[in-house]
């Protein structure tokens, strides 16, 4: 599949973008991010890498480089950071939809992320706050199969009053049969967005989200957050990873929770472990628009862990779960079964790693699919003894 021009894309990714900008590090360096952020220390560092970020441009960039006709929707500012981010975008603006904002500034982040250390971002998000569902073309969503939204944590219309702008922004794409799609983003806690009450902004969501793909550490946050605090304590007090903390026993129930909510599918990123899903009855599947998951047989009542591909050497974690969305889209989009399409994304966001942008390095999703036959596993070392490995397909089934 390749990209083609004049024709309404198959897919729409809207939502977040920013302006990334990546200081590079010698991978000798061993600084820890506790000593580097010391007030008067001088950290050096090597050149910055500018990149185009955010859902709109991580996972729809993937998308084309996959293969699918994306269009992608945003809103940046009239300033420096604007023009730079129409530099950058120049090469993919067959479907580039950015409304300027004169009266708003471009979002940026500074991401900060030295050799094996779990990356940090200083985050403005700018013109993202103003944007609302009144800003989006839905003639031409109308005409796409699949709706893809992302971040609504980082955009204030999208979270405030509950999330009901939110919630009617995908209700009137869901309204036109197309399938709807929806990417979290973990708030600054101490934000106006990390107080808004994110139950309620799933539950008036979720009914018109057909497939939803939040991490670990988003979900826990909004649907259980004695969950997440206590984990992130036990992270301080061991130095450990918060996933590697997570007992993995427990995902089955806390997908259960969020199709209670009235998705199809929910997807659960688990960062260097890998993919979770777990999938609906048949007839929600068949509910799922123009691009629902098909056969059914494939995707209904399904239960799946996908582990992460080996990666040798890693440049930079950052778009590493968007990469991953655009792989397991792909798989949607190209009626693979769900297990495959899991492969896929874990294998997109296997490839995204080795590059330093926050996009790119993705073959198409043919030569993706090649890849992933003889591609090694990283080794997972808790995953519960009631999980099955299916040996031909090569992921984790759980009954």
């Amino acid at each position: 599949m390749t990209q083609e021009t004049g024709k309404s894309p198959e897919v729409i990714v809207a939502g977040h973008i920013c302006l990334d900008l990546l200081p590079t590090f010698d991978n000798e360096q061993t600084v820890s991010l506790s000593e580097m952020f010391v007030p008067g220390r001088l950290n050096h560092v090597g050149e910055s890498v500018l990149s185009s970020g955010g859902t709109v441009s991580n996972t729809g960039i993937a998308l084309r480089q996959l293969g699918f006709s994306t269009g992608l929707m945003a809103k940046i500012g009239r300033d420096l950071f604007g023009q730079g981010l129409m530099a950058i975008l120049e090469d993919f603006k067959n479907g580039l939809q950015l409304i300027v904002d004169p009266d708003s500034s471009t979002s940026y982040s500074y991401v900060i992320a030295p050799p094996g250390v779990d990356r940090v971002f200083l985050h403005h998000p700018g013109a993202n706050d103003t944007f609302c569902s009144e800003d989006l073309d839905y003639d031409s969503i109308s005409s796409a199969k699949l709706f893809h939204f992302g971040y609504p944590p980082l955009m204030r219309k999208m979270y405030e009053n509950d999330g009901i702008d939110l919630a009617k922004m995908m209700k009137l794409v869901r309204a036109q049969g197309v399938t709807t799609t929806l990417d979290m983003a973990y708030p600054d806690p101490d934000s106006p967005a990390g107080r808004a009450n994110w139950q309620q902004v799933l539950n008036n969501t979720l009914p018109f989200t057909d497939i939803f793909l939040p991490s670990l550490e988003e979900l826990l946050y909004m649907l259980d957050r004695s969950e997440f605090d206590r984990l992130v304590t036990a992270g301080r007090e061991t130095g450990r990873s918060f996933i590697s903390l997570f007992d993995m026993n427990r995902l089955p129930e806390l997908a259960d929770q969020v199709l209670s909510l009235g998705c199809a599918v929910v997807v659960i990123k688990l960062g260097y472990k890998g993919l979770f899903i777990k999938t609906a009855s048949a007839d929600r599947i068949a509910s799922a628009g123009k691009a629902a998951p098909s056969p059914v047989t494939d995707w209904a009542d399904k239960c799946w862990f996908a582990p992460s591909f080996l990666v040798e050497k890693i440049a930079s974690t950052t778009g590493a779960g968007d990469a991953s969305i655009a792989g397991f889209i792909s798989g949607v989009l190209a009626g693979k079964p769900s297990w495959q399409a899991l492969q896929l994304g874990c294998a997109a966001a296997a490839q995204k790693i080795q590059i330093r942008k926050s996009y790119g390095g993705i073959d198409t999703i043919d030569k993706l699919q090649a890849k992933i036959e003889d591609w090694p596993h990283e080794q997972v070392s808790d995953i519960p003894a009631s999980w099955i490995f299916d040996q031909e397909k090569r992921i984790w089934q759980i009954k």
